[in-house]
């Protein structure tokens, strides 16, 4: 399979109501190993992640010696932080690819926080390894948003309108021609996806599950994937959607994206 570990990252309480990371006789990746973590005492890590916070988890990824060559669940949005954190196990070059309706390349609000709106660009800026990041999917008005010299650091991918906008700096998605210089980390937000498709604790895009697949499963295809994580899960107390039918929706692709990612070859 391409990957035989999966952990789940539980901030806030929602995977506890979902059940695709359950490892029985009957999954079609029992032999992978799940291990879920109960974040949910810890402090300081709701969208921002302050100091203390990163040290717990720096520390828990490594007495539970977990490697950013898995499939990671961050939970929702709010959490996206944590793909810097898991890159930054990551020994040698790499490519980011991004699938997410947010830049996420803010810079800090305060001090050097890390935080789940400017991860990305946390990324470019401390971690050694990283050669080249791609982003596909975010809204172009928010890129418009970003600091010249920063958004020239990335390259942009518009699957909406074919990147014809006007300033948008983007380019034509196409999962068949899409290739990368170096292996891939690749970065998953649901919130890229239709509302149709999944519902998330953020404002969401237009990409339907069978693009996503098809770049999962071309990236298989080549071999380069290092490492993969998921978020953008609903929030437990959603009040703008079905909780419950959102719950599901996410727990079923969640699912059908891990039984890919640990397909046997």
């Amino acid at each position: 399979m391409m990957f035989d570990e999966v952990s789940v990252f539980n901030f806030s309480g929602i995977y506890d109501e979902e059940s695709f990371y359950r490892n029985d006789k009957g999954s079609s990746f029992c032999n992978a190993v799940v291990k879920k973590f109960d974040l949910r005492e810890m402090s300081g890590t709701n969208c921002m992640c302050d100091d203390a916070a990163v040290d717990s988890i720096r520390r828990l990824l490594s007495d539970e010696k977990v490697a950013a060559g898995g499939v990671h669940f961050i939970d929702s949005g709010n959490y996206h932080y944590m793909s810097a954190l898991l890159t930054q196990l990551l020994k040698e070059p790499f490519s980011l690819v991004v699938l997410d309706h947010h830049p996420d390349m803010q810079p800090p609000m305060f001090g050097d926080i890390l935080s789940c709106g400017g991860w990305v660009l946390k990324v470019l800026e401390e971690n050694e390894f990283v050669r080249d990041v791609h982003i596909i999917g975010a809204d172009e008005k928010l890129v418009a948003l970003l600091d010249p010299e920063d958004a020239s650091k990335v390259k942009f991918y518009d699957f909406e309108n074919g990147g014809d906008e006007p300033g948008s700096g983007a380019v034509s998605f196409d999962v068949e021609s899409f290739k990368t210089d170096y292996p891939v980390y690749l970065s998953i937000d649901k919130d890229v996806l239709s509302r149709k498709e999944v519902v998330t604790n953020w404002d969401q895009g237009d990409m339907d599950c069978r693009q996503l697949f098809l770049l999962v499963k071309k990236l298989m295809a080549q071999g380069k994937l290092l490492g993969v994580d998921v978020c953008g899960e609903c929030a437990p107390d959603q009040e703008d959607c079905d909780v419950a039918a959102a719950i599901s929706g996410n727990d079923a692709f969640n699912r059908q994206i891990l039984e890919l990612l640990l397909e046997e070859d």
